[in-house]
């Protein structure tokens, strides 16, 4: 696995990809943050969110085969480590036929809200929130009872 992961170093305010751009790699921040945006005709672009390190991004494009939904540009001096399409692809391949179904099906969800202006907040950390919320190593809080 070595062989197929690089790792990439940017500066603050280097194009990672554009919207619209196909997708050849996903990413993982190894250091640094990466802002997320989406080209709005006759605005400003609409801040998706940031991807802080941990995290991965541009990996919708590989899953679904559609075009960059959204621009990543590094915010801060960033390390990424990226991931081939290939490498997604032949673990995908390996995955329950369900688990990739529900995959397609929340890709679409996602694409849908940020093409309607998101929810109102970072929609990228909202979904990165919910995912750890919902990870079976989260703790569960108890029904009625505020934390």
């Amino acid at each position: 696995m070595a062989k197929v992961l690089n790792r990439r170093t940017f500066k603050a305010g280097d194009l990672i990809f554009s919207e619209g751009d196909d997708g050849t790699n996903a990413y993982v921040v190894q250091s640094g943050r990466v802002r997320i945006e989406k080209e709005k005709p006759g605005s400003q672009a609409i801040l998706l969110g940031h991807v802080e390190t941990g995290g991965i991004f541009g990996e919708m494009s590989l899953i679904d085969n559609s075009r960059r939904m959204a621009t990543a540009k590094a915010e801060d001096a960033t390390v990424l480590i990226s991931i081939p399409k290939e490498v997604v692809k032949q673990k995908l391949a390996k995955a329950d036929p369900i688990v990739r179904m529900l995959i397609l099906m929340m890709i679409r969800m996602i694409r849908t809200v940020a093409e309607h202006g998101g929810l109102g907040k970072n929609i990228v950390e909202e979904f990165a929130r919910a995912a750890e919320d919902e990870s079976p190593a989260a703790p569960r809080k108890a029904a009625g009872r505020q934390g």
